[in-house]
């Protein structure tokens, strides 16, 4: 047992190693951007902002706040500014109303309230997470960011909507756009089905005149509602709309990836090229429809821009109707 008179002692001295071990540790290592994902990430920016007005048609609205993440720190760059700040984040990214996501290839848009913002993981962290393409892991990045802020165009709408058809059929906060795969992914029939319709689509994107691509659009939308009618009834009835909403999120998103790749103003891709880098394995159903059915309504609706960014926009299938009918 410590002699009771030593006490003080001892933790005197215990506290003058410690002030001493404080003054002479080193101070964090400030954070700093390298260099090449820097580079990408404010000329990815630039596409965004070339792409919302030459492509979207859209007047250009301010940033929303931007988080970009490396290996050791989260920089951030509040809205309507140019200005990026860096804060370690020692492997716990802190984002506002979100579980904090772990370091990788991340990338997401979202909306609390009046707190609008886009995270995503820098090219370093894609390329150390070992995520290649066929068109370079740069170009796929810009086509996931100029998908992601597509959605921040769309929030005006998507969120009400969705908060309303939680409501209406109790639905919790982990719906998203994966999640009618989800439940209906491993039914065989409802598999096929959604394969023939998403193949009828990418046909008539890809038809040799616009009659027949109207009339195979038309094939597609009655697939879709044979589709919406066998499978979405009883406790099921929810899936239809989250159908069409995510489907036109997804979808737009989706589209200005690929037509940023193509585009004179973008990268020039050639269009099997940039199709293959943007759809990668097809595996996310409402990505790879989506963007089969934007691909159509681009091609059969001529400024479909202004009805899908609408104050109360046209949502997918009321797209598709258009297209369908001319």
């Amino acid at each position: 047992m410590a002699d009771p008179r030593c006490l003080p002692i001892a933790i005197a001295g215990a506290a003058m190693a410690m002030m001493g071990a404080s003054a002479s540790a080193a101070p964090p290592r400030p954070c700093a951007m390298a260099a090449s994902d820097r580079t990408w990430i404010n000329g990815a920016l630039g596409h965004w902002r070339t792409s919302e007005r030459t492509l979207l048609k859209l007047d250009q609205q301010p940033l929303p706040t931007i988080y970009a993440i490396d290996a050791r720190c989260t920089y951030r760059r509040h809205a309507g500014t140019g200005a990026w700040r860096g804060d370690p984040h020692g492997g716990s990214i802190r984002l506002p109303g979100a579980p904090p996501p772990k370091v990788g290839p991340i990338a997401f848009a979202s909306a609390r309230g009046a707190t609008r913002y886009f995270a995503i993981g820098l090219p370093s962290v894609w390329r150390a997470a070992g995520v290649t393409s066929t068109i370079g892991l740069e170009r796929l990045m810009d086509g996931v960011m100029l998908h992601e802020l597509v959605h921040t165009r769309q929030f005006h709408f998507a969120n009400p909507t969705l908060k309303a058809i939680s409501a209406r059929y109790g639905l919790g906060d982990d719906i998203d756009d994966d999640s009618l795969q989800a439940r209906f992914g491993k039914d065989p029939a409802y598999r096929a089905a959604y394969f023939n319709e998403r193949d009828m689509l990418f046909a008539a994107a890809a038809a040799s005149s616009d009659a027949e691509a109207r009339r195979l659009a038309g094939e597609a939308l009655k697939m879709m509602r044979a589709r919406h009618q066998r499978w979405f009834v009883g406790g099921d009835a929810r899936w239809a709309a989250l159908d069409d909403i995510f489907l036109t999120m997804e979808g737009a998103g989706q589209w200005l990836a690929y037509a940023w790749l193509t585009s004179p103003a973008g990268e020039k891709l050639p269009r099997a090229t940039a199709l293959r880098g943007v759809r990668r394995d097809g595996k996310q159903w409402s990505q790879d429809q989506g963007l089969a059915l934007f691909l159509t309504i681009d091609r059969l609706v001529p400024g479909w821009q202004r009805l899908a960014f609408a104050k109360q926009p046209h949502l997918a299938t009321a797209l598709l109707e258009r297209a369908a009918r001319g």
